[in-house]
């Protein structure tokens, strides 16, 4: 009899994970016969926790992770089917929110999900992190913070702040010297893949992709003219309120996929 396997994608974000999700979304009912899937929309009490984590640096926060974690993973059929989870979140959250200069937190977060795994499942975990080249994750990450918060920096200075987030490489050996052996994934090689960057990813678990459905981009942020005109709201003198629904209202005549009222939650009130 096989043994089961748990295959962790925790991110990181801006890295084709969307696109990824989308992807296993999509092809969920040929999934299931390979694996449990669990996504976001899973491990939301999970996420919590870890994007506190990530603000705070404070270990406290974690000390209701496995509570969490048995919430999710309750419902579990006991088969031989592997686990299949990807969620960036798990990392904490994307740099350049408040508070939140670099992954230094995704170490210690993955560390306590691996070893919950573990334990819970008597299973091998197997990790695989996607990344991309510095310079296009940081003009990715800035638009999407321009839509997201109050951002008011310029593109040359937000990259030259957070230039120490886009080095995943100390990372990556951090989670892989706590965690168990890491294998990457760079975007600029998952996206020529013929399914895109989901069908690469299960290339890399040995999931069988035959039949498949592809899917495009899963959260492109804003072209150019949009992120500017971002931008100039974000240093208006509007209020927090009207500054979501003008870019509520921008984002609906753009057709930037995805946007949502109340997807642009103020920082002050996070958690």
């Amino acid at each position: 009899m096989p043994k089961r396997r748990i295959l962790l994608h925790p991110g990181f974000h801006k890295t084709g994970t969307s696109s990824i999700q989308h992807f296993f979304w999509t092809n969920r009912e040929k999934l299931a016969p390979h694996v449990h899937l669990f996504m976001l929309r899973h491990l939301k009490p999970v996420t919590q926790l870890t994007h506190s984590y990530s603000r705070s640096g404070n270990p406290l926060t974690l000390i209701d992770l496995a509570d969490r974690l048995d919430e999710v993973f309750a419902d579990t059929p006991d088969d031989t089917r592997d686990i299949l989870i990807s969620c960036e979140a798990l990392c904490g959250h994307l740099p350049g929110w408040p508070k939140v200069k670099t992954y230094q937190a995704a170490p210690i977060i993955l560390t306590y999900v691996v070893g919950y795994l573990r334990d819970r499942f008597a299973a091998e975990v197997e990790i695989v992190v996607t990344t991309r080249d510095a310079e296009p994750w940081l003009y990715s990450a800035y638009r999407h913070h321009l839509k997201g918060q109050r951002l008011t920096l310029a593109p040359d200075a937000f990259a030259t702040k957070y230039a120490k987030a886009a080095d995943f490489g100390p990372i990556i050996s951090a989670i892989a010297t706590q965690c168990g052996p890491t294998q990457t994934l760079p975007l600029e090689t998952s996206s020529l893949h013929p399914l895109g960057p989901g069908g690469a990813l299960l290339d890399l678990f040995g999931i069988p992709t035959d039949g498949f459905t592809p899917v495009g981009k899963g959260n492109e942020g804003p072209s150019d003219t949009l992120w500017r005109e971002f931008l100039t709201l974000n240093r208006s003198d509007l209020t927090d309120a009207a500054l979501i629904d003008a870019k509520d209202a921008l984002a609906k005549q753009s057709n930037l996929g995805g946007w949502r009222k109340g997807d642009v939650p103020n920082p002050t009130q996070l958690p």
